[in-house]
């Protein structure tokens, strides 16, 4: 199967997908080909095939934890993200090995933060990056949850471990957790923005956008 998957990231998608097809024709009791296969259709966003193999799979195999994942996976990349939340929420549980309970807990963060529930987004956010502190994508949310918060002091400690990486959304939620408590972030500032310019400003843009927002409420 490592040929297939390696053809794939090579670029030769059509290709591959067809080979693990055949590879399950002739495999059919091997869970890790449906596994495989599933996660290529969903990068391809051939969601409606993805998810009616995953059904036939979870269907042979029962509740593998890892095609339910993919199945919530292809719910929130559809923008189902309740439907996401239920495939995905009995993955979070301590009974499932860590790398995957992990990136479940990752991924139920996103689908609450896209229906605004940013309370539940940031406490699996946060289990999330206790799983795997080294882990950028789940420090970042749980960093820009936190702030969005005005929760800014905690932020700190959570990337600070990660600066030596240079991540351009690490800098940038550093230093801005560090300026909102009242220090001179703008050392991490500047060097988020020379890392990655567009995103800097995105997010500049949008800090704006809240505090303009704060200033409304207030009023």
């Amino acid at each position: 199967m490592q040929e297939i998957i390696d053809q794939f990231n090579g670029g030769d998608k059509e290709a591959a997908i067809s080979a693990a097809v055949h590879y399950i024709d002739e495999h059919p009791r091997e869970v890790d080909a449906y596994r495989m296969l599933a996660a290529m259709l969903i990068n391809m966003k051939a969601f409606d095939q993805a998810d009616e193999l995953i059904v036939k799979a979870l269907g042979l195999f029962r509740d593998d934890p890892e095609l339910r994942y993919n199945w919530g996976l292809s719910a929130y990349q559809q923008g189902s993200f309740k439907d996401a939340l239920a495939r995905l929420l009995p993955l979070t549980g301590k009974e499932i090995t860590p790398s995957l309970r992990a990136d479940a807990a990752y991924m139920v963060a996103l689908s609450y933060q896209e229906l605004g529930d940013d309370v539940r987004a940031v406490a699996f956010a946060m289990t999330a990056h206790d799983l795997f502190p080294e882990a950028i994508d789940a420090a970042v949310l749980t960093a820009n949850l936190l702030l969005g918060q005005g929760v800014n002091e905690p932020v700190k400690p959570i990337l600070a471990p990660l600066l030596k990486t240079g991540n351009a959304q690490v800098l940038l939620a550093y230093g801005m957790a560090v300026s909102a408590t009242g220090e001179d972030g703008s050392q991490y500032l500047d060097e988020a923005k020379k890392a990655d310019p567009d995103s800097y400003q995105r997010a500049r843009e949008l800090v704006h956008f809240l505090s303009e927002q704060e200033q409304h409420d207030e009023q």
